[in-house]
Parts: C-alpha cells; sequence; structure tokens
C-alpha cells in the first residue's frame, strides 16, 4: 500500500493497489471528520451507559448484591456496551456508526472494499488505547489510521453520495469479492479522477476481463472504456 501525500490532510486520497496492481484512490477521512463522528457515537454511548447504570443499579439492588458485585457488574456493562456498540455496528452496516453515518464515513479495507467481522473486531479491540494516541496517529499518519486501523488494515473513507454507489450485475468467471470490491472501488471514484488516469485503469480492468472471460468481454462496445466496463459488468447504481 502506498500514498502520495506526506501527512493525512481532510479528504487526502489514498492511493491502494487493487485488481492487477491497478491503482485505486480512496477519499480519505481525516482527523477532523473523524473526531466529530466519534464524538457523536461517544455522546450516544454516554446516554446508552447513563441509561445502564439507572437500570443496573435498581436490578442489582433488587438482588441484594453487595457494593463490590454491584460495581463489577456496572463496570463489565459498561465496557461490554463500549466495545459493543462500535463493533457490532460497524459488523451490521457494513461498517458505520452511528456517528460514521452522520458525517458520512464507513471503514473500508485496505483494498477499498468492505471490511470483515474479524478486522472490525480487531480494531474496536483497540479503542480504549485509540482514545488518548489515537488522534496524533491520525495526524501524523500518511493514510490517517489509528493503531486499531494499522493492526486490522482498515481504513476509514468518506461514503459516495446517494445513488453513486455502483452496483456489478455480472462478474468475469474465476473473479470472486475481491475482484468486485477493486472494480467498485474505481467506478465510484472515476468521475473524480482526471479522465485521463480513469480511462487507462478502465482499460487495464478490460484488459484483465479480457484475460479471464474472453467471452464477456467480447460484448464490450466501441468508445469510452468507463462506459465500455460499466457495459461489461451490467453496472447499476444503488
Amino acid at each position: 500500500m502506498t500514498s502520495e501525500q506526506p501527512m493525512a490532510n481532510e479528504s487526502s486520497p489514498a492511493t491502494v493497489l487493487g485488481l492487477d496492481n491497478v491503482r485505486l484512490q480512496l477519499p480519505l477521512a481525516g482527523v477532523g471528520s473523524r473526531v466529530l463522528a466519534a464524538l457523536i457515537d461517544y455522546v450516544l454511548l454516554g446516554l446508552l451507559v447513563l441509561t445502564w447504570w439507572l437500570a443496573g443499579l435498581m436490578l442489582v439492588g433488587s438482588l441484594g448484591l453487595g457494593i463490590g458485585w454491584t460495581v463489577a457488574i456496572l463496570v463489565l456493562g459498561s465496557f461490554l456496551l463500549q466495545w459493543g456498540y462500535f463493533a457490532a455496528l460497524e459488523i451490521l452496516t457494513r461498517g458505520q456508526t452511528l456517528g460514521k453515518q452522520a458525517i458520512g464515513l464507513r471503514v473500508a479495507s485496505r483494498r477499498g472494499g468492505q471490511a470483515d467481522a474479524g478486522a472490525i473486531v480487531i480494531r474496536n479491540l483497540l479503542r480504549t488505547v485509540d482514545v488518548v494516541f489515537g488522534v496524533p496517529m491520525l495526524l501524523f499518519d500518511p493514510q490517517s489510521r489509528r493503531l486499531g486501523d494499522l493492526l486490522a488494515g482498515t481504513l476509514v473513507v468518506h461514503e459516495p453520495a446517494a445513488g453513486e454507489e455502483p452496483r456489478l450485475g455480472r462478474l468475469p468467471a474465476g473473479w470472486g469479492a475481491r475482484q468486485a470490491a477493486v472494480v467498485e472501488g474505481f467506478l465510484r471514484r472515476a468521475a473524480y479522477l482526471e479522465r485521463r488516469h480513469a480511462e487507462r485503469l478502465a482499460r487495464r480492468i478490460l484488459d484483465a476481463i479480457r484475460r479471464d472471460d474472453p467471452e464477456l468481454a467480447g460484448g464490450a462496445p466501441a468508445g469510452d472504456p468507463v462506459d465500455a466496463l460499466r457495459a461489461v459488468l451490467q453496472v447499476g447504481e444503488g
């Protein structure tokens, strides 16, 4: 993985290697948007923890437990809420917490695709450490990664606007989720790339399709290679 930026700035692009070493640029979320999303999440989480403590005190009080057990249960519940809030939401919603949804961010894999559940679990196990060290790392890491992101192999990127998410209608023979994620990532960013770069990358992906599935590539129309790629893979928007 490489980057063309010496320091992470808001909305700075990350260059990642995908299918056939095709380089794709992802709109990284910078420290400002990530801190704002985290602030929203921690406010909501604080309300959840407060509700748990009030309900927990009434529950354990009715059970007649001692002060030691009461504190232990309340602290354990608070930890599970904090970890579960972030990890569960990011697994269930394609990498978004409520704060990320509000700001338009999501957690992605290092190649720009959807981060798997294992990576999300790893990045959130270190969240407590990153509360202290996360912001300095976001500022100085070229791809705006905190420690959890580094170990999990994840990035936080800006979501495309509604209606700009490409959906592949078909794939070449032998292609799977990784190749699909690379093509979707390219099509999602194609409009923001210099035209000559977008066309060059589209031709390289079309060449890979011709190599792996000549019959499918035979239906590519002449003209703009980006449009040809969309036609071959029957891309829709959703």
